[in-house]
């Protein structure tokens, strides 16, 4: 393509800009706007490769002048249309552009200007962003809280359920969450894990790491009274004698 350029300068969206400043950014779009829509306009005849794309084109409108039993001489020429039009079409373009870099110097210099206004305006989005970003860290912090107590929750039925344990059960109305062991989540090389889901999925995953204890049923030797037990109790009352296996487990 011909090197002809219309870049612009990146300022800030229109809603950080001073009213005084939107007029020239109106007329820095509306002049790259005509620009954009003048070079997609002759494409074709600015494009690096016209002279090819032009021939190609005449090769065929003579190709198919001969099967018609027309004078192939007859047809008009792309080729000669873009040698006559392409000097007038750059120098178009060039004068578009120099329209887009006069209405990007005068929109930059203008900024330049304003930029007390413009800081204050961004400094004003940034704070407001800052409030959010606070109130919703607190809400997060006080969620993560309200899920630590409901592990201790699951905590208390995994010691009933999977253990046979007999821990009290208690409510409280925050805790840190952790794992089943009782740390909080951390990575294989023992560093924290991320809040949120991924603190969730380790945790949930320690659960499930959770070897219920086997159990026994013994016979105590002092009033026959049997009893279900973890296997390792069991075994300690049965080494010291007060007790002796009432199952049939080898």
């Amino acid at each position: 393509m011909s090197e002809i350029y219309a870049d612009t300068t990146g300022v800030p969206p229109r809603q950080f800009l001073p009213k005084t400043l939107h007029k020239l950014l109106d007329a820095r779009e509306a002049a790259h706007e005509k620009f954009v829509d003048y070079e997609d306009q002759h494409v074709d005849v600015i494009h690096d490769g016209w002279e090819a794309r032009a021939i190609a084109k005449d090769e065929a409108a003579g190709a198919a002048a001969v099967a018609a039993g027309r004078d192939p001489l007859d047809e008009p020429s792309h080729l000669e249309d873009a040698q006559r039009q392409r000097p007038r079409i750059l120098g178009a373009l060039k004068a578009l552009a120099a329209e887009v870099r006069r209405t990007d110097a005068a929109l930059a210099s203008a900024v330049r200007r304003e930029l007390p206004a413009i800081e204050a305006a961004i400094e004003a989005r940034v704070s407001a962003a800052a409030s959010a970003y606070i109130d919703a860290q607190r809400a997060a912090d006080e969620a993560r809280q309200s899920y630590g107590a409901a592990l201790q929750l699951r905590a208390w039925v995994v010691d009933w359920s999977r253990l046979g344990l007999r821990t009290d059960y208690q409510e409280l109305p925050a805790a840190t969450p952790v794992t089943f062991d009782g740390h909080e989540a951390v990575d294989i090389y023992d560093r924290p894990i991320a809040r949120g889901a991924a603190e969730v999925v380790a945790i949930d995953e320690s659960y499930g790491r959770v070897v219920a204890e086997p159990k026994r049923v013994i016979r105590s030797k002092t009033n026959g009274q049997e009893i279900e037990i973890d296997a390792t109790h069991a075994a300690a009352l049965v080494d010291k004698g007060q007790a002796e296996y009432a199952d049939d487990v080898a």
